[in-house]
């Protein structure tokens, strides 16, 4: 993806339709259709901003170099809690990564430190960043457990490790999640081969005897350390888009 243009609304940064469009490797109208097809689940203010009037004048007339019509009359911002609401909902391997790397270089990259100027603002920082330590904890183990451990787990056991850091979910849920992301067959609990050579998956097979004296082959889907912290990370920033 091309370096983006910076555009900052109301003290963050947000994209334009065009932008996020071009971005996830779709059209403005699909964007735009989805928006319409899920708008209950948007809030203005938190997931998007929408200009009319003046304010889109005065918007316009700060903006150099951006490719917004002069003549349109309604503008839409998104914000990193919108892109990811669009990403969920186109659903596509370019979309997540490409949300991934706006998370990272673009959305968070304004984040600076700026030095208290009085003790209140001193106390006041110090707290939020005590808050913001404590809530990063269970999920930086987790990974970290994760990257060293060699165990795949069964789906069930990920669904406990997941709630127990802070994504509350059953193993019914898990695999509705999978299912829905693509990433495990419909009405099955087998992935597709292609997240298996991702490394997200492996596959087991046994030969069992059932009650009727035959010999059955069964399939057992485990997550690697690998598919865990992907699988996490993804359920985490949809929980955050809420």
């Amino acid at each position: 993806m091309n370096k983006l243009m910076t555009i900052e609304h109301k003290n963050q940064r947000v994209l334009t339709t065009q932008q996020l469009a071009k971005g996830y490797g779709a059209d403005t109208n699909t964007i735009t259709v989805n928006f319409s097809r899920n708008r209950e689940r948007y809030t203005e203010g938190k997931h998007y901003f929408c200009l009319e009037g003046e304010a889109l004048k005065a918007f316009k007339g700060n903006l150099t170099n951006c490719n917004v019509a002069q003549n349109v009359n309604k503008l839409y911002l998104w914000t990193e809690k919108g892109a990811l609401l669009h990403a969920k909902s186109l659903n596509t391997d370019r979309a997540w990564e490409v949300y991934d790397m706006l998370v990272e270089t673009y959305f968070r990259a304004r984040e600076t430190f700026v030095i208290p100027k009085t003790l209140p603002e001193a106390l006041r920082f110090a707290a939020e960043l005590a808050e913001q330590i404590d809530r990063q904890k269970p999920l930086v183990s987790f990974a970290q457990t994760c990257a060293a451990s060699r165990d795949s787990v069964l789906i069930r056991e990920l669904a406990k490790i997941a709630s127990k850091n802070g994504v509350i979910t059953g193993e019914k849920r898990l695999y509705q999640r999978l299912r829905a992301w693509g990433f495990i067959f419909p009405n099955s609990t087998e992935p597709y081969q292609e997240y298996v050579d991702r490394g997200y998956f492996e596959v087991t097979q046994s030969n069992k005897e059932v009650a009727s004296g035959n010999v059955r082959l069964f399939k057992v889907t485990r997550v690697t350390p690998k598919g865990q912290i992907y699988i996490l990370n993804r359920l985490k920033k949809e929980s955050m888009a809420g």
